[in-house]
């Protein structure tokens, strides 16, 4: 009986008889518990009305007034967004910021080195890209600020690079050794997490970074298309025109159980890698005879 007078609020464990409060502010384990009571009594088939809490609060001297009391529980929900969000900071999440900012360096070098060429060629007809122009032009009286900067976003893009690399296989380490940590890094990134992408059937990974080419075949403007981001990887890319999207198939396959072998950290195979090698040996072997005859 004593359980049904208190009640647990966020700002405290308060008796419903006198208007007391027992306890100040919840912790964390109090709250979870507060929580699955609520949920047990609202599933019942007689709910308990809902206090007041605004008028419980001035009752037990936790605010004086209206401006005050709303002064408190926004302090209170911004607590507890804060916490919510440090709880979900995981290395997953900080994989998934990092191959953002890893295309961001990619994006942001294309258009300097552009920039960098189109101001070089105001003084020279000499035709240099890329990292040997801005090398060359680091001690410019004109151009020197803008090689030197091109100069140090490579740099960073390589440290992010190497930090990405690191992260992807100590998160997913068959994903990684099959697909090569970078690949691996954006499925995952592209997915929303490693979760999501071990729940993902091959068939949608295959053809992962290539949504546009998928809604026009739907709509019938386009053929079928046969990979995604994984044309990246040497198995697809290295393999025939006419081959591709077996390979690609059969790569996608052995990343999904990759990932779910990941997802539930059952270790790195050996298996995997081998098997995928001799699916696709098969694969041109099959097509290499087809040609012949």
């Amino acid at each position: 009986m004593k359980q049904q007078m208190e009640l647990l609020t966020w700002f405290g464990r308060v008796d419903l008889i006198n208007g007391c409060l027992l306890a100040g502010p919840i912790s964390d384990k109090e709250s979870s518990e507060g929580e699955s009571k609520t949920d047990q009594e609202t599933s019942s088939a007689f709910p308990l009305p809902q206090p007041d809490l605004r008028a419980l609060a001035k009752r037990c001297g936790v605010a004086a007034d209206d401006a005050e009391y709303n002064r408190l529980l926004r302090g209170t929900a911004l607590s507890l967004v804060r916490r919510s969000i440090l709880s979900g900071s995981t290395v997953e999440q900080d994989l998934l910021q990092a191959i953002e900012a890893l295309d961001s360096f990619s994006q942001a070098i294309n258009l300097l080195d552009e920039r960098l060429y189109e101001w070089s060629r105001l003084h020279s007809q000499k035709i240099i890209h890329g990292k040997d122009l801005a090398e060359g032009l680091k001690e410019d009286e004109n151009m020197g600020t803008l090689a030197r900067a091109v100069l140090s976003l490579r740099q960073s893009r390589s440290a992010t690079e190497a930090d990405v690399s690191a992260t992807a296989q100590a998160l997913a380490p068959n994903l990684s050794a099959l697909a090569g940590p970078i690949l691996a890094a954006r499925l995952i990134s592209r997915a929303g997490g490693l979760h999501y992408l071990a729940k993902m059937p091959s068939s949608r990974l295959q053809v992962m970074g290539a949504e546009k080419s998928l809604f026009k075949h739907l709509k019938g403007q386009a053929p079928s298309p046969k990979h995604g981001i994984i044309y990246r990887h040497p198995a697809v890319i290295g393999s025939s025109r006419k081959l591709r999207g077996r390979a690609a198939r059969t790569l996608a396959a052995k990343l999904t159980l990759a990932a779910r072998l990941d997802r539930f950290g059952a270790g790195l195979s050996f298996d995997l890698q081998s098997s995928l090698e001799r699916r696709l040996k098969e694969i041109n072997r099959k097509g290499l005879n087809k040609r012949r005859h």
